[in-house]
């Protein structure tokens, strides 16, 4: 046995513990009579399933698929939860557990533990709750050290009052508060030279805590390529699986929690996509298929995308099993394509007319979209270019530690990981059309539904603001939702802990922040996204502000291409519109007062003054600063958010998205 197989089976003799542990309760449980999750039970049997084809384990893989069968039967009603069931499904749990230990304790045994202690030397197995509260306690540490700075205050004054104490004659008085006030110097000095020490180290804890959880990501695509060739020749094809390497490390439970969706998409795109090599001769392709893996890292999260050359989506096969599922109502009208296409993350529902070991009984994407979702991350299935199917998976690279959104609603601090937020702007009352569901913003010609945070949260409304007001756009895997918020804070990257302290049983918080004047409750976007925002507060809270009739439209840029295609952009539009090269350019016009300007379109990168540059200029004149100003910048980290938040932009627009209805959309709502 190889390191790799040795190494493998040690995660899923793991992954065995925590599925039987869940199964023999609900066993226990339907004896009892008490209630039981179907749902949960069969997806404990799936995911064993196909753990066990993983590692080659064919008897554990054929006795969870019997129990699934039951199972499923069960959830559709075919089949009782009886006594002759139970027991049955008894015995299958015994044949998992006894179909794994024959095939791994046998003359592989000593091999295997000799191989997966070679392979993880110098790791040590750790909770993640552990690690969290290691980061909380350096997080206290860290609040300590910082009231050292109250300390050096009080030595400070202490040498300041010796210092100022009247001359006298008793000259034996004078030489020992001279000697008073040194030793008090010293003292201001040394208490510094301990704070910055403690901080340094109080950092470096942080630092190496964090990287307790950190495996390479590469790991979690080790093995596949055989099990893609060798399930692909089971069905009478050809596949090969390719995957770009990649360096970066991310938070072993991430990994782990990625391992069975991964399983589940490869063999997806075996199952469902790869035709059989006929089939790809009649349509001119090569007869062996081809599955690809594409992981990158940015701004904190794992991306994945995995393409195939197969077949590829039928739009119109989806939407008729969607139909027969009850998914979309008859008479409904075809969804959007997105829509549509995510419908097949819903559990039970599959495009297969056939059940077998693989694929068919729609369970495989379920597991996938539910996975993603506890990971706080995104997933979507696009069709392949030019042919095939493509599938983009986004989660964050740590749990622990996440880029976040600090904003003020209904009295109260809360964060949202930045992630999934498309954008911030700042919005008037006209900005939005009414609707019989309620307000809702024109973005990219999408109707995006608008509501108050705090009427989401079942907070206290606040008292509505003149002009405009802040806003922010959060996107989940299928849609997009503007919360209107009483303040934009800060972008920090912070530790997140559990909730259940704070606030058990809260469909909306994902966990808690510690900041330096309390907690901070991290919202779940997806929960969000999902919240029910009728009622009687649903309209957005904006008081009218009279604003000026004539809209002219200031654009500053070096790029003479890109001033003449925004010019044009918003000229047919019918606005006025001025142009200057370069940021001081810009603020001369302004100031000069020669021509009324209602709006400023700047770049952020450009030479004599940045875009940034410009903004703080125009923020810190009294005549200028109610000047709503768009940024159209390149960079779009949380950094450059946090800092462009800071200095008041009311609206970001990213170049590499950039197209003329994003543009016009935004000027539309701040004009």
């Amino acid at each position: 046995m190889d390191e790799l197989r040795a190494e493998l089976l040690a995660a899923f003799a793991a992954e065995l513990a925590e599925h039987m542990a869940g199964i023999r309760e609900a066993l226990a449980d339907a004896a009892a009579g008490r209630p039981v999750d179907l749902r949960e039970f069969s997806r404990r049997t799936h995911s064993l399933k196909g753990a066990a084809r993983a590692v080659d384990l064919p008897a554990t893989e054929a006795a969870a698929h019997a129990a699934e069968t039951i199972l499923l039967a069960a959830e559709r009603g075919e089949r009782a939860l009886d006594a002759a069931t139970i027991a049955e499904l008894r015995t299958l749990a015994d044949a998992i557990e006894d179909g794994a230990r024959s095939d791994t304790t046998q003359d592989d045994a000593p091999e295997a533990t000799a191989a997966a202690s070679s392979t993880q030397t110098g790791r040590v197995h750790v909770a993640g709750r552990h690690v969290e509260r290691l980061a909380r306690s350096v997080h206290d540490l860290a609040n300590h050290i910082s009231e050292q700075d109250r300390i050096v205050e009080m030595v400070e004054v202490l040498g300041a009052e010796l210092a100022d104490m009247p001359a006298t004659q008793d000259g034996e008085l004078a030489r020992r508060i001279a000697r008073l006030v040194g030793s008090t110097e010293r003292l201001r000095r040394e208490v510094g030279r301990q704070r910055w020490a403690l901080e340094r180290a109080a950092a470096n804890i942080e630092r190496d805590a964090e990287r307790i959880l950190l495996l390479p990501v590469a790991t979690l695509f080790e093995g596949h390529e055989r099990m893609v060739r060798d399930l692909a020749a089971s069905q009478g094809k050809f596949a090969e699986l390719t995957m770009e390497p990649i360096e970066a490390e991310a938070d072993r439970r991430v990994l782990q929690a990625l391992r069975e969706p991964l399983l589940h998409l490869l063999r997806n795109a075996v199952s469902h996509g790869i035709e059989p090599p006929a089939v790809r001769a009649r349509a001119g392709k090569p007869e062996g298929g081809t599955i690809s893996v594409l992981p990158t890292t940015d701004r904190g999260r794992l991306n994945i995308v995995i393409r195939d050359d197969g077949a590829g989506l039928d739009p119109k096969a989806i939407e008729a099993r969607a139909r027969e599922a009850g998914l979309i109502a008859a008479g409904a009208p075809t969804p959007s394509r997105r829509g549509l296409y995510a419908l097949l993350f819903e559990q039970g529902f599959s495009t297969s007319r056939t059940v077998d070991e693989v694929s068919g009984r729609g369970i495989g994407l379920s597991v996938v979209a539910e996975t993603v979702r506890r990971l706080h991350g995104r997933v979507r299935i696009l069709p392949g270019r030019p042919t095939g199917t493509e599938i983009r998976l986004s989660v964050p690279l740590a749990l622990a530690r996440q880029a976040l959104l600090l904003v003020e609603a209904g009295g109260a601090r809360h964060a949202l990981p930045a992630a999934s937020v498309d954008r911030v702007l700042r919005l008037t009352p006209d900005a939005f059309d009414r609707t019989e569901g309620g307000a809702v913003l024109m973005l990219e010609d999408e109707a995006v539904p608008v509501a108050e945070l705090a009427d989401l949260l079942g907070l206290p409304p606040s008292e509505a603001p003149d002009g405009a007001r802040p806003a922010v756009v959060i996107e989940g895997s299928d849609q997009r939702r503007v919360l209107l918020v009483d303040a934009l804070d800060d972008v920090r990257s912070l530790v997140v802990g559990d909730p259940t302290a704070v606030a058990a049983d809260v469909p909306l918080i994902w966990g808690t922040v510690l900041l330096e004047d309390g907690i901070a409750l991290v919202l779940e976007p997806e929960a969000l996204l999902a919240a029910d925002a009728s009622g009687p507060r649903r309209r957005p809270r904006i008081a009218p502000a009279t604003r000026p009739v004539q809209r002219t439209v200031l654009v500053v840029d070096d790029s003479i291409t890109t001033r003449t295609l925004e010019k044009s952009i918003l000229e047919a539009q019918g606005y006025r519109v001025l142009i200057a090269v370069d940021g001081l350019a810009g603020l001369e016009q302004l100031r000069a007062g020669l021509e009324p300007i209602d709006l400023v379109v700047a770049d952020v990168e450009m030479p004599r003054m940045d875009g940034f540059g410009l903004l703080t200029a125009i923020r810190n004149d009294p005549a200028l600063q109610a000047l709503p100003v768009v940024m159209m910048t390149s960079r779009n980290s949380p950094d450059d958010i946090e800092r462009g938040l800071q200095l008041g932009a009311n609206a970001y627009v990213t170049k590499q998205e950039f197209d003329q209805g994003t543009l016009i959309s935004v000027v539309q709502q701040l004009l």
